[in-house]
């Protein structure tokens, strides 16, 4: 174990194959499975255009297993409502926990075709209706401890979260 900062790296794909691929890229790269999340959306093709609002609201317990797949990523809590509608509308999330000197690897790989733009999706959204919070670039999770999104390191379809110094497995 070394310390190091801790980053977490998120990204979106409408399908579970960009998904997948980018897992099996972070894994030739060397970063550690046990550091890498692929949580699955429905597990459905979206219906008809995924960046469309779609009025169907989900039942009170698909939203909050949902939101449950989401618990111990480490990104801020309001942020999971965001990540949580995505995934209701099919999307697969790819997470990974990296160090600083793993970062911008992890970064290129994510922000690779097949990526939504997480940003622009949801503008067109709002712009039909949706009402899901506004999330402020930082907030703090239920350990108390600050994550924020580092927006001079994310980019328009790939979202880096910070925190502090913490134990990361290098794999070394």
């Amino acid at each position: 174990m070394q310390q190091a900062r801790q980053w977490n790296v998120t990204a979106l794909f409408d399908s579970r194959k960009d998904a997948e691929d980018a897992v099996e890229r972070l894994v030739a790269t060397r970063i550690p499975k046990d550091r890498i999340r692929l949580v699955p959306g429905n597990e459905i093709d979206p219906k008809g255009d995924p960046d469309a609002w779609d009025e169907e609201a989900p039942a009170p317990e698909q939203r909050m297993g949902i939101l449950e797949s989401l618990r111990g990523l480490f990104f801020p809590d309001d942020e999971r409502f965001t990540y949580g509608e995505h995934l209701r509308r099919g999307c697969y999330l790819v997470s990974v926990q990296v160090t600083d000197a793993e970062h911008d690897r992890a970064l290129d790989i994510l922000d690779d075709e097949g990526t939504v733009d997480m940003d622009a999706r949801e503008d067109r959204w709002r712009a039909g209706g949706w009402a899901g919070p506004v999330v402020p670039l930082t907030a703090a999770n239920e350990d108390d401890s600050v994550w924020r999104r580092d927006v001079e390191r994310s980019r328009p379809r790939v979202r880096s979260y910070v925190g502090g110094a913490a134990a990361v497995n290098t794999g070394g």
